[in-house]
């Protein structure tokens, strides 16, 4: 599913609902239950509250199923990039390269 960014003018954030970033006025949908602050995931209701999660199709298994209808132990892949440098096996942290080759992280700007 390819999300779409906001469409309030110079925005480039992504589009929560409506349209709109949550700058802008977009909302996540909250469950419906009086008194409840967590999201809703299902027919308007939280988890708690009566949503019901599909569960993996692998006999036995009791975990939340993801994509395909499996979980994560029974088959998920899960898409990661490698680095782009040769013989590298890393994962990809920022521009195509793995902490070893380049990629900088973000560090706290508060002193």
């Amino acid at each position: 599913r390819k999300r779409t960014t906001c469409s309030k003018e110079g925005c480039v954030s992504l589009a929560i609902r409506g349209g709109v970033c949550v700058r802008h006025g977009g909302k996540k949908k909250t469950c419906s239950v009086d008194g409840c602050a967590n999201l809703s995931k299902k027919g308007g209701v939280c988890t708690r509250h009566g949503a019901k999660l599909k569960i993996c199709s692998v006999d036995g298994c009791t975990k939340h199923a993801r994509k395909g209808g499996v979980c994560m132990r029974h088959g998920l892949k899960v898409k990661t990039k490698t680095c782009s440098v040769d013989g590298c096996t890393n994962g990809v942290i920022k521009e195509g390269v793995c902490m070893r080759h380049g990629a900088k992280r973000k560090t706290c700007s508060v002193d």
